[in-house]
């Protein structure tokens, strides 16, 4: 929207030139600060009226997110008598065309007539955000061109501010890639060459380090959010529903023994067992303060290295021991038997007991 009493402010429109540079910046920024989107796109609109009559109905129906506000000033511009440079022409009409293109694209669709129109996904959304994104930057881009091949621009600092998702940048990158693979075929291709004679080679230099000092902004900026991204954190299952799934024997009448409650497995340090099949008796000991997890039947967050079994030839004897025994005691337990140790391998079955909790 217009501001109040700036209508009959608007500025003469100086021709395109190395002398009316510095005027004509300061037409472009008049418009940038007075005008919007919206009065973009009627400039835009007047002049396709003017020259593409028969394209002047689809006009309304373009997809306005693909539309950049620079072009609406240079058509306003155009329609009040400035002559462009033969590159900014053919920019010019390219941009218009690749809106009315979107028309066209809904126009080929075939009719569906449904309930209600399926909700975007994730990535089709992300896609439409990079969209505009892209769209700002080529914004930027053509402040460039018309500013002298000069700009003032902190593309590193825009991208922190607006919060640009790093995977944008990979697509920015390849943006400005196909303009520096342009200019650089400059002198060897008939067609780019007289599309840019009115460049000096120092201006051309200079376009081609302006842009990659923007690709070097973008991978810097892509490898700031890397290394600041925010870790998810996974959000850990009650206790109850870990053990849900655990098999383990609940009681031995043999030798009057019961399970523990499975649940209080969960953040233990320490863990006795008993196979009652091969009168096997174990400790899983943990290997980090957040003790142990279980998933499904397998004991998660153990030491394999400290996590040992042993055969009994007195299980009465031994198991009534261990209960009984303290900490520093039970230290003793499996090392003061004669039988060989082997490893735990953390599952679990219906012969197992978990005896003793720590």
């Amino acid at each position: 929207m217009s501001r109040p009493g700036t209508l009959s402010n608007e500025p003469k429109h100086p021709a395109f030139n190395e002398d009316n540079r510095g005027l004509f910046m300061q037409t472009m920024n008049w418009y940038n600060y007075e005008k919007d989107k919206k009065d973009a796109l009627a400039y835009a609109g007047a002049w396709v009226k003017k020259q593409w009559p028969d394209q002047y109905k689809n006009w309304a129906q373009i997809d306005e997110r693909a539309f950049i506000r620079t072009y609406g000033w240079i058509a306003r511009m155009m329609s009040n008598g400035t002559t462009f440079d033969t590159a900014t022409d053919q920019r010019f009409v390219a941009h218009l065309r690749e809106c009315l293109a979107t028309v066209r694209a809904v126009k080929a669709e075939p009719a569906v007539v449904v309930a209600a129109a399926p909700k975007r996904n994730i990535q089709e959304a992300m896609a439409e955000k990079q969209r505009e994104f892209l769209g700002e930057i080529e914004g930027m881009i053509d402040e460039f061109w018309c500013n002298d091949y000069r700009l003032d621009n902190d593309l590193t600092k825009y991208c922190k501010n607006n919060n640009v998702p790093k995977q944008y940048m990979k697509a920015l990158v390849e943006l400005l890639q196909r303009d520096i693979d342009e200019l650089e075929q400059i002198g060897q291709d008939e067609q780019i060459t007289e599309g840019y004679k009115y460049m000096t080679r120092p201006q051309v230099k200079r376009a081609i380090n302006w842009l990659h000092e923007q690709q070097d902004a973008a991978n810097k900026y892509a490898d700031f959010k890397k290394a600041n991204r925010k870790i998810r954190v996974r959000k850990q299952k009650p206790p109850g529903e870990q053990v849900s799934k655990l098999q383990y024997l609940r009681e031995f009448a043999e030798l009057k023994l019961k399970s523990v409650m499975p649940s209080s497995i969960i953040g233990a340090n320490q863990l006795w067992v008993y196979n009652t099949k091969n009168k096997k008796l174990g400790v899983y000991n943990a290997t980090g303060t957040s003790g142990f997890s279980v998933k499904g039947t397998s004991l998660q967050g153990y030491d394999p290295e400290t996590s040992v079994q042993r055969t009994l030839r007195k299980p009465d004897v031994v198991i009534v021991k261990m209960m009984t025994a303290g900490k520093v005691a039970l230290r003793k337990i499996l090392p003061d038997l004669t039988t060989t140790e082997t490893a735990l391998n953390g599952r679990f079955n219906a012969d197992i007991l978990l005896l003793r909790v720590i």
